[in-house]
């Protein structure tokens, strides 16, 4: 059986588009399970969910807010199928994407997808990593929102780290499942995701990956001078996805370059935060 793991914390209106994608699928209902972990929302989430339990197994939870990990941890706890599949509460899925998912898995333990804007705006030039090529190769990158893993990989290397509510889980994850498995890239695994709402979205993101990428860099940073000083070797640290380098409007270039300098300051902030917050622990 297969499973596929929602966490999900205040998006009622983007869950309802999620779990619509899932009925929609071409692997037949009898085939999966949908686990959707509620990590504390306060909005019509649950009434929501309570809509598709004539479509598919649907398994529902409720916990405090802790966090996107301990949510997905909390899902891979409740679940029942050999292949985790995770999905974000605000994509939708295409419609061969859990076929496609099941076939592959024969002979795969670990696969990240393809990510495609659900709308055409400037946020599709901030994820290079959301599409790595045409052709399936081993991959640098998890995306938490598109990828599958089979149980026993949990059981061998452990689940996500709890102490990243958001950023940088995967990659925390896959340092360590790499030591033991290959994390293969699909291009026909494509759901569609908008990477950023907006503006303040887009830099609440970049501070929380600042934060987590001082958490992760703890054992050395050996204090606030050596983080200031080392910031950019620290960030540049690990594999990357090239970026394509596609002719645009000045006007979209300068727009573009903007937000990206902003995002850098708030990723800046967001290290010295998370250095002072996790340093004391």
């Amino acid at each position: 059986m297969i499973s596929v793991i929602i966490p999900t914390y205040n998006r009622d209106k983007y869950l309802l588009q999620a779990l619509t994608s899932l009925t929609k699928q071409s692997l037949p209902a009898s085939e999966f399970e949908v686990v959707v972990v509620d990590d504390g929302s306060t909005d019509n989430t649950e009434n929501v969910i309570f809509n598709f339990v004539s479509d598919f197994e649907i398994i529902f939870s409720r916990q405090s807010h802790r966090g996107v990990s301990q949510a997905r941890n909390s899902g891979i706890n409740d679940s029942h199928g050999y292949i985790l599949v995770f999905f974000d509460d605000d994509a939708i899925a295409s419609p061969n994407w859990l076929e496609n998912i099941k076939r592959i898995m024969e002979s795969e333990n670990i696969i990240t997808g393809s990510v495609e804007p659900i709308h055409n705006n400037i946020w599709k030039y901030f994820a290079p990593h959301y599409h790595q090529g045409n052709e399936p190769h081993e991959s640098p990158v998890l995306l938490e929102g598109n990828c599958a893993i089979k149980r026993y990989v949990f059981e061998s290397v452990g689940q996500f780290d709890a102490n990243l509510d958001y950023g940088h889980e995967g990659k925390e994850f896959i340092d360590r499942a790499s030591r033991l498995f290959k994390i293969m890239y699909y291009p026909e695994v494509v759901i569609y995701h908008d990477y950023a709402f907006g503006l303040s979205n887009y830099l609440s993101k970049q501070w929380k990956f600042g934060e987590k990428m001082s958490y992760l860099n703890l054992a050395r940073i050996k204090n606030l001078s050596y983080l200031l000083f080392n910031y950019q070797k620290i960030k540049s640290g690990g594999q990357k996805i090239e970026k394509k380098s596609n002719p645009l409007p000045f006007n979209l270039k300068l727009r573009i370059r903007l937000i990206a300098e902003l995002g850098k300051w708030s990723h800046f902030l967001g290290a010295i935060y998370g250095y002072s917050k996790y340093k004391e622990k």
